[in-house]
């Protein structure tokens, strides 16, 4: 699993959270970071500091104290310095997502303390998997030959609404539980970061203190650096807390309010504990809310259900990482796999109605579900969450053109306003991606129903692509920007473009037949066999599949993507739909071309002459979902090794060299390996095609497949 050290500058946290729920980052300097739960996933309330690393948000910090009767000792667990106070000397961070691991090492304390954190992520399990919560579990064991005196503590810091004044904070005890509710007095209605959040642990875990408030902030308008942590300055004193309660919200601009708690208990002679403290949250106010509203009034509700049900809940997000465990995988491939679902924490949305979207990217670009985007990033999503696929899609249908057009997102941070594309050219792989997405929903579930709605829309979508072709050679015509690649143009006929069409031209059969429309059936099979002679003869060069041929160019390079159809072919069962010798001999030049080309992937377009192709900034970059679709169709064909080791390279680029597993680009550049364009982007999840890919050929992970599908239809009957 990544595994870096303290000392390292990694540039995001392991986030924590839900499906839809929002999220806050857990970081190797045992700092929280990044968070985006107040229904502001585009605007993150981060430390205004960073830069090359997840430093940590101020004001959100755990503390140990230890009293040997000898001494008394008080350290912050983590490494990054705020105002005077100690903080311990190193953390070892190890993380497989959903859980991340902290071992705090500091040659002055007494005892053993280590520090697993998760949120819940269940296959299948839409209601568990979108908890709007984190669960810290400290073990702490006595080294000492005496029994000695333990304190953890847990500070917080009341961010609700946009208003500091009105902030308070209340001491509830609610069943098994004792926490700190941070929360508004008076917030607006339209105020989205209105809400609250909650700081508990069981009532069982020691001698529970708290101190619900004080400020923080040290100077008039001026909060960091000088951050004022009153609880602490007690707890190193005492090894516990006051337990002051507010009596009125604050009233003055100049506070930023805080809380803490606090669990103290005695440790004998070589024993050690675990303490748990829940972390929930309860943002309502998103114009379309939240599912997990339907289950939970506040985030102290949420806090109580997982503490009734914490071991089932803990077993059950345990049972991925298990199976993938269990496939007899390189580490280094199920590290890869696990973390690259971590998008579906911070890139998603789950409304109340139970309609489910992604960012393709919350930062820089914030659309909605983008289509193209999608169509890799459901290779995951589609497996693990099925329902939720279909949710996605089906937005989609609703939203479909009337020429037929089916439009790239579904809205800027809302799912009721499709726009065309980024460019101003109608693009030209949307529509065949629609249909095959909908074909793999089918194939995964066998939802005839689901099918049944998306029919109309998908024979609307088949015959508005037929009117791209323009020379009548039964494959549409590139028109320039009109792709995924939309700073790259192409013309004419595309090997991209044009080898996702017919596949989805043999899918569209398949629909077809299952609902027995022989017309349409025929009309799909006349028209693939068109298409593939043209596509044969207009792109193939004896080698590899060039990028284009329009009657004015002939596009020579030798594109990464040139057989994405194929990939996908292989993936809904379709089979080979180009000629073995053809695929396989493309195959050898990309990885002759393409992968020599970078040390940190395989580059989109490079000519036979091994020139990068410096046509744009697409063409001459790499794109690691591109690399892994590709990975998977090299190892379909018999390229095991190679599909495997590029594979690595590009997740070493991302995990290793920049150390930012859990914040990806779209784009490496292939000059140095840094990220280009992008933050948290969906695409990248793709790598699941790898798995996918490899189970054909070996059992141990055909073996896991088929659990990870159990384990989906169980948690969703």
């Amino acid at each position: 699993m990544p595994v870096y050290n303290s000392w390292e500058k990694v540039k995001s946290g392991m986030p924590l959270g839900g499906i839809g729920a929002g999220k806050l980052e857990i970081t190797p300097y045992g700092t929280l970071d990044y968070i985006t739960y107040q229904n502001n996933w585009t605007r993150p309330i981060a430390n205004p500091n960073n830069k090359d690393k997840a430093a940590g948000l101020a004001g959100f910090h755990f503390a140990l104290y230890i009293n040997t009767k000898a001494a008394a000792i008080c350290k912050l667990l983590q490494t990054e310095p705020i105002s005077n106070y100690n903080t311990i000397q190193s953390i070892d961070f190890s993380a497989k997502f959903p859980f991340a691991n902290l071992v705090y090492k500091d040659d002055n304390l007494p005892v053993e303390i280590s520090l697993q954190v998760y949120s819940h992520f269940i296959p299948g399990d839409i209601k568990n998997s979108g908890l709007p919560a984190a669960v810290f579990e400290f073990e702490i064991k006595n080294k000492l030959d005496k029994d000695i005196e333990v304190g953890i503590m847990f500070i917080g810091r009341n961010l609700s609404s946009r208003n500091s004044v009105g902030r308070i904070n209340y001491f509830k005890q609610e069943h098994e539980i004792v926490g700190l509710e941070f929360t508004h007095a008076k917030p607006l209605r339209n105020d989205e970061l209105a809400g609250d959040t909650f700081i508990g642990l069981p009532k069982d875990a020691g001698k529970i203190s708290f101190l619900s408030c004080w400020n923080m902030q040290k100077e008039n308008f001026i909060f960091e650096p000088k951050v004022g942590l009153d609880a602490l300055d007690y707890f190193s004193e005492h090894g516990r807390l006051p337990n002051i309660k507010m009596k009125q919200p604050t009233q003055s601009q100049s506070f930023e309010l805080g809380g803490a708690i606090a669990a103290s208990f005695k440790l004998a002679a070589q024993e050690n504990k675990k303490i748990p403290f829940f972390y929930t949250w309860h943002f309502p106010q998103h114009f379309l809310g939240h599912l997990y509203e339907k289950s939970f009034k506040k985030s102290r509700d949420a806090a109580v259900y997982i503490n009734r049900n914490q071991s089932e809940l803990y077993q059950k997000t345990a049972y991925l990482p298990n199976i993938i465990n269990s496939m007899g995988l390189d580490e280094w491939l199920s590290d890869a796999l696990l973390n690259n679902l971590y998008t579906l924490f911070s890139s998603s949305w789950l409304t109340r109605k139970g309609d489910f979207t992604m960012y393709e990217a919350p930062l820089i670009c914030p659309l909605m579900g983008t289509l193209d985007v999608y169509f890799y990033a459901s290779t995951a999503i589609g497996f693990l969450f099925p329902a939720l696929d279909k949710k996605a899609l089906s937005l989609f249908k609703q939203h479909i053109r009337e020429s037929g057009y089916m439009p790239h997102d579904i809205g800027l941070e809302r799912i009721d306003l499709p726009s065309n594309g980024t460019t101003m050219i109608l693009w030209k792989d949307l529509n065949p991606k629609f249909i095959l997405l909908c074909y793999r929903a089918f194939c995964q579930t066998k939802d005839t129903k689901f099918l049944k709605d998306m029919y109309p829309a998908l024979k609307k979508a088949f015959e508005y692509s037929l009117k791209l072709d323009k020379d009548g050679d039964g494959l549409p015509d590139n028109q320039g920007f009109d792709t995924t690649f939309d700073t790259w143009g192409f013309k004419g006929a595309s090997a991209y473009n044009g080898s996702v069409f017919l596949v989805s031209l043999l899918a569209l059969r398949r629909i077809a037949e299952h609902f027995n429309d022989q017309r349409l059936a025929k009309r799909c099979i006349d028209l693939f066999t068109k298409g593939r002679k043209s596509f044969e003869q207009k792109l193939w060069n004896g080698k590899y599949y060039i990028t284009a041929k329009s009657a004015e160019q002939s596009y020579e390079s030798c594109m990464l993507a040139q057989l994405t159809g194929q990939w996908y072919a292989y993936l809904l069962g379709l089979g080979r739909i180009f000629p073995e010798e053809n695929i396989k001999s493309s195959i050898r030049w990309i990885l002759k071309l393409n992968d020599k080309d970078s040390s940190y992937g395989a580059t989109n377009s490079v000519f036979i002459n091994k020139k990068r192709d410096l046509e744009s900034y697409h063409s001459q970059n790499i794109w690691p979902g591109v690399c892994y679709s590709f990975a998977a169709l090299a190892i379909y064909e018999g390229f095991v090794k190679e599909g495997l080791q590029l594979t690595k390279k590009v997740w070493n680029t991302i995990s290793v060299k920049n150390k930012n597993p859990w914040n990806q680009s779209d784009v490496i550049l292939t000059k140095d390996g840094s990220f280009g364009f992008g933050d948290y982007y969906m695409r990248n999840s793709v790598i699941w095609a790898v798995l996918i890919a490899l189970a054909q050929n070996n059992p141990a992970v055909a073996s896991g497949i088929e659990s990870i599908k159990k384990l989906v239809q169980s948690s969703n009957p």
